[in-house]
């Protein structure tokens, strides 16, 4: 059903109060005394849909317990979290579903249910320890002892993982930048093993051939940034031998304190997640062919989201054979289209205010990357446009990751091997190159400001680029907290940049603010160890969201940080050990986004902070796409003002 069949209108039915009676059991509140009943206003229903809620018991205390809701029919998943041991869930699609309930070492039987339109059933559910029964729910999840590795591990404090020494002092400042506290830990080797992965990050084989990826060598001449000298690979190196060595057990550092949980916000949430189409075997990930794709193979890995006009998800499939995928959020149904290159990787997908979408592809082993232009309404693949068309990008590995769209409709491409941001010019055909100051900068996020400025985030120092557009120039910001590791960036509704910095062993993770016009930054840290803030967006209250990746006891998350009173919270996600790169919001606040590391559900996903305010599953921008929080091509004078933006007038 096509979305000119869909009704767009908001039928308010059954506004009521209802009071749930726990009765034979105990309800835990969030303190571990005996639960308090409360009045809950029931949730106004899209048309056609049913809602279910219900109690959970446990033999023990548990805090904000997941609630998994499964349409076996449709291949789509709710999930909500109980409040004082109770949940409920809005706006399921009719058909047949599985439920189960999982918490802390707890998990529950699935149960059966089928449902139709406007019922409202309720379904009590039972917690059990994770240990007493058959594999009922995820291990990683519940039990510590595997990490997002897959490697077993056991826990202790940073302390004990990582004694004090000089070459902790080493690794704080180069290895977990970018790999994090767990990584190091978590792989005991030999000497000659720890030899050979420090030469590989100081480049010892790149005067001989190209890096290999746009990691190698960043210890090296690839990246000025990280102070790293002969004695501090020697430090290094002893103390990875002494602590990390060939009898070393693989260790992580535990998540204390746990990750705050705020039970009433999360009562009120729910997460959806569409799942991507099975392939058959012999097909798809399946088919001989691709086994020799660059980068993911085997699975579907959806990367990046984006909304059209229509109120359409569009995403990237990374998984070989690379795909354009289409998501009608309001029928669950999904169309999906080859690239012209399959074997080459994607990361992003646009689309600009006529609907138009563009894709960048990365490539090697000669292999040229394009930029790549569908057009929706033919559903076809129109144009591969050679985006280095004199060679400028001195690497024979050609990656093109991130993009931005300037007021013009001019197309900007961020390369994240090569250090240079390219501009196609679609009313001329026109394509321009510019080199980066920073040597080998590694772009990872492009975004466009209302004044057609591009502003990037470099990978490998953590320092902001802007690019003006009116004269071809550059200019470089490094935050308080440098060098850093910073994937993403993007503007808020009154023209300031924000960007996640990723936490390194005892430094926290940071969000970080610039005021464009005085260039002024500000951080924030952000509460929860180990965490690696990988995208940002704002909402219409002000609210800041970014995704968050897991650690190897803990979910992956996404957060929401309040300016106003600078308080912080966080939303465990249906999938645990899937990391998410890149988020978008709708006017209505609805968080979309891919959980990217799933090895067995793929998906297009997401969150509702407040299920009672879905006004329709419909994705829609508030200006529009691309998604700026500005309207491109109108002028300043006509610009809406940030206070009226941030007021929500429902446009």
């Amino acid at each position: 059903m096509g979305p000119s069949k869909i009704a767009r209108a908001v039928l308010l039915i059954g506004v009521g109060v209802a009071v749930i009676v726990a009765a034979g059991y105990l309800v835990y509140a969030p303190n571990g005394g005996q639960g308090r009943l409360t009045a809950t206003v029931q949730a106004a229903a899209l048309p056609g849909m049913a809602s279910l809620s219900g109690t959970v018991e446990s033999p023990k205390p548990f805090k904000a317990a997941q609630v998994y809701i499964r349409n076996v029919d449709k291949r789509i998943l709710y999930m909500v979290y109980t409040n004082a041991g109770r949940y409920r869930a809005v706006s399921l699609f009719p058909g047949n579903y599985e439920i189960k309930v999982i918490a802390k070492g707890l998990g529950s039987d699935v149960k059966q249910l089928a449902v139709k339109a406007g019922d409202s059933p309720k379904l009590n559910l039972t917690l059990r320890d994770a240990t007493s029964g058959p594999g009922v729910i995820d291990a990683a999840q519940n039990l510590e002892g595997t990490a997002t590795n897959q490697v077993a591990v056991t826990f202790d404090s940073y302390e004990k993982v990582y004694p004090p020494g000089a070459g902790r002092d080493v690794a704080e400042r180069t290895c977990m930048i970018c790999h994090g506290e767990n990584f190091l830990s978590a792989r005991p080797g030999s000497a000659a093993s720890w030899n050979s992965q420090i030469d590989r990050m100081m480049g010892k084989a790149l005067f001989e051939k190209p890096a290999a990826s746009y990691a190698e060598g960043l210890l090296s001449y690839r990246a000025q940034w990280l102070r790293f000298d002969r004695q501090d690979r020697q430090d290094l190196l002893d103390y990875l031998v002494k602590n990390f060595g060939p009898a070393a057990k693989p260790r992580n550092v535990r998540t204390d304190p746990e990750p705050p949980l705020d039970e009433a916000k999360l009562g009120k949430a729910m997460y959806m997640e569409y799942y991507v189409p099975e392939d058959p075997p012999g097909h798809g990930i399946h088919a001989p062919e691709y086994r020799d794709a660059l980068g993911f193979q085997g699975r579907r890995v959806i990367q990046d989201v984006r909304f059209d006009a229509e109120g359409n998800v569009w995403a990237t499939d990374r998984g070989a054979p690379r795909r354009l995928v289409k998501l009608n959020p309001r029928t669950g149904e999904m169309h999906e289209w080859l690239t012209p290159h399959p074997k080459s990787d994607i990361h992003e997908v646009l689309i600009t205010k006529e609907g138009t979408i563009w894709m960048p592809e990365h490539a090697e082993g000669g292999v040229t990357s394009y930029l790549l232009k569908f057009n929706p309404k033919a559903e076809k693949f129109e144009d591969s446009i050679l985006m280095d068309p004199e060679n400028m990008v001195r690497n024979p590995i050609k990656w093109m990751q991130s993009q931005a769209i300037d007021s013009k409709g001019n197309v900007y491409v961020g390369w994240i091997m090569g250090g240079a941001l390219s501009k196609y010019e679609p009313a001329t055909k026109k394509v321009s190159v510019f080199p980066l100051p920073s040597t080998n900068a590694i772009v990872y996020g492009v975004v466009s400001d209302r004044n057609d400025n591009i502003y990037m985030a470099l990978w490998d120092s953590g320092k902001i680029a802007k690019f003006d557009t009116h004269t071809n120039t550059w200019t470089e910001f490094a935050p308080p907290t440098y060098p850093n590791q910073t994937r993403r960036l993007n503007l808020d509704y009154s023209n300031n940049l924000w960007w996640g910095i990723w936490a390194a062993g005892p430094r926290p993770a940071k969000l970080a603010k610039m005021d464009l016009a005085s260039g002024r930054i500000t951080e924030y840290t952000i509460p929860l160890r180990n965490s690696q803030p990988y995208d940002v967006s704002q909402d219409l209250e002000g609210n800041i969201w970014f995704p968050d990746s897991p650690a190897s006891d803990r979910s992956a998350m996404i957060g929401k940080f309040n300016p106003k009173d600078q308080t912080f919270t966080f939303y465990p996600k249906p999938q645990f050990a899937a990391d998410t790169p890149k988020i978008q919001l709708t006017k209505d606040g609805a968080i979309w986004f891919a959980p990217r590391g799933s090895q067995k559900e793929p998906a297009v996903s997401v969150l509702y902070p407040d299920m009672d305010k879905i006004a329709s599953f419909g994705a829609y921008y508030f200006n529009g796409p691309p998604g700026y929080p500005f309207k491109p091509g109108v002028s300043m004078s006509e610009r809406q003002s940030p206070k009226r933006t941030l007021a929500g007038s429902g446009q």
